[in-house]
């Protein structure tokens, strides 16, 4: 498996997820205009509700869109294992005995995948473990976060 593999799986996650949160605006879309929500006096509201639930799904269903697309055109260089940590980078760390990896991306934060058995982790500039890997190289460690970093492609 590659970092290659590793970016379409996560490519793959938001597109189901893409596709879910456009199902939950289509039905969300009919409710809100539907005759099950028509109103019945006053005080009902069930209309309007669904309505401001579709518009918070159609601006996530956006946000999420774009990710997607600003991740199909992420295209990270290959690093070698003495080079210093940046974007682009699969990074494998050693957790208090537990290795894992954190890819760091433009876009996707917090998606997970595996790669070699392990947890894959994607992490964005807004992170603070992004940040703080940025710079370091194989060896070196983050005492904040308890982990040593173990390889870098």
């Amino acid at each position: 498996m590659t970092k290659d593999t590793v970016i379409s799986n996560l490519l793959r996650q938001m597109e189901e997820k893409i596709a879910i949160t456009r199902s939950a605006l289509s039905e969300t879309s009919e409710n809100a205009n539907g005759v099950e929500t028509k109103s019945e006096g006053k005080y009902d509201t069930r209309a309007i509700e669904a309505a401001y639930l579709a518009e918070a799904q159609a601006t996530q269903l956006a946000i999420a869109e774009e990710a997607l697309a600003n991740l199909k055109r992420f295209k990270p260089r290959h690093f070698e294992m003495t080079e210093e940590i940046e974007a682009g980078a699969l990074v494998e760390v050693d957790q208090e005995g537990e290795i894992c990896f954190y890819l760091l991306a433009p876009t996707g934060g917090g998606l997970m995948t595996e790669y070699l058995g392990c947890d894959v982790t994607v992490i964005t500039p807004d992170s603070r473990l992004y940040q703080e890997l940025t710079g370091k190289k194989m060896g070196d460690g983050l005492k904040k976060n308890a982990l040593v970093i173990t390889g870098v492609e």
